[in-house]
């Protein structure tokens, strides 16, 4: 912080100056571009978060920090707060935000697929595949009898958007559970659903087991580092027999995830 303000808490308005001028002066490093001089207030910084989330996978969590509560992350499920529901059009400007970061992702595991990458691993992966092969054959046989033009790429994504496939995009695994057909899905078994909740119980998420997860080449990273990390925690000499038991069971979780879904 500036040293403006002293005790317990800071000054938003000096965090904001603090920050702005830490990127200035670590733009040689980073390589952001000049933010320009004028004048940047917390309200305004809780308004275009929204926007950022469009184009940057991750800034949602910034959005919960922004509301002070506990933010989900808003490609996997909705954010919730009553800042919102105060605020009517803020709160449309995020879900459009959202929905259409969500459809540029969705589009581009489409593209992959069609180029015949490998788009993720599981059961939510095959019946994305075979989506993604409707949707093709779909737009071909539009083309076949001359209802769309041949080369227009703009059929299959109005095809893609129309299907409205269900997925939530996230840093484990994505989830392609339908909220009006959860069947399968690990998370509400045997929950407490609060009321009026739509969508997963992300802390309950079992991605190993689940068969709406997909995991994706991306994923597999992560994972495999948390294997090495849990293997590291293993070798430790002196562990309780509790916590030793507690690391064996999530290294389990991690196996099996890599054995099923890795290349």
């Amino acid at each position: 912080m500036t040293g403006k303000r002293t005790g317990d808490g800071f000054a938003s308005i000096a965090a904001i100056v603090d920050l702005i001028n830490h990127m200035t002066r670590w733009r040689h490093i980073s390589g952001l571009e000049l933010i320009p001089p004028g004048k940047v207030t917390p309200h305004m910084f809780r308004r275009t978060m929204a926007m950022l989330t469009r184009d940057t996978p991750g800034a949602e969590i910034a959005v919960g920090m922004q509301l002070k509560h506990v933010a989900t992350r808003a490609l996997a499920n909705r954010i919730t707060s009553s800042y919102m529901d105060n605020d009517p059009s803020w709160a449309r400007q995020l879900d459009k935000s959202i929905t259409e970061r969500r459809f540029e992702r969705l589009t581009e595991l489409f593209d992959a697929d069609t180029d015949g990458h490998t788009i993720g691993f599981g059961p939510g992966a095959d019946r994305m595949r075979e989506t993604f092969a409707a949707v093709r054959a779909q737009a071909e046989q539009l083309r076949a009898t001359n209802q769309a033009r041949r080369g227009d790429i703009r059929v299959e994504r109005d095809l893609l958007r129309r299907t409205r496939i269900s997925i939530r995009f996230g840093k484990l695994n994505h989830c392609t559970m339908n909220d009006n057909d959860p069947a399968g899905a690990k998370c509400l078994e045997d929950a407490i659903v609060p009321d009026g909740h739509l969508g997963p119980l992300l802390d309950r998420g079992q991605p190993s087991r689940c068969a709406n997860s997909i995991i994706a080449p991306a994923h597999i990273p992560i994972w495999s580092a948390e294997q090495s990390s849990l293997h590291h925690l293993l070798d430790t000499d002196k562990l309780a027999p509790s916590h030793r038991r507690r690391i064996e069971a999530e290294l389990k979780e991690v196996d099996r995830v890599l054995d099923r879904h890795h290349p």
